[in-house]
């Protein structure tokens, strides 16, 4: 569990950072989906999965050690004033601030079913509308 708890503890410092540089930012949790896994080994050119880390314009910056020290020499502040916006700080009121929200066809079951008027019978089908853990995203904030 120390493992999990340091990596949770780096995660928050990075989004810490980026919130007190009023940068809004996506964050994407690879655990949750085996796209963002894959996506993220093919960035880092990597089997390894090693979170969190900072990408600026699909850019790669580094892990939440290079990011703390660009953080304390200023140049982290220099690379992300572009994308400086005063609603940084504001929490979405639909989703919470997670941009994700469970399916609202299957309400997040993953499951949709469909009526197959031969026989009548009810046939369970994969929903397609939502990712592998029947969440989407939120369309208020994203």
């Amino acid at each position: 569990m120390g493992i999990v708890r340091n990596t949770y503890q780096r995660c928050v410092l990075v989004k810490k950072i980026l919130r007190n540089l009023l940068v809004k930012y996506e964050e994407r949790d690879v655990f949750m989906s085996t796209e963002y896994q894959d996506e993220i080994r093919d960035r880092m050119r990597s089997e390894e999965i090693l979170v969190p880390q900072l990408f600026i314009d699909g850019q790669h910056v580094g892990d939440a050690e290079t990011v703390e020290k660009l953080n304390e020499s200023g140049e982290l502040r220099k690379m992300l004033k572009p994308y400086k916006s005063p609603d940084a700080c504001n929490t979405c009121q639909v989703c919470g601030g997670f941009r994700l929200l469970p399916c609202r066809i299957c309400k997040g079951s993953k499951k949709s079913l469909h009526r197959n008027h031969f026989t009548a019978e009810f046939v369970a089908l994969k929903c397609m509308n939502c990712d592998e853990v029947g969440l989407v995203r939120c369309d208020a904030c994203s």
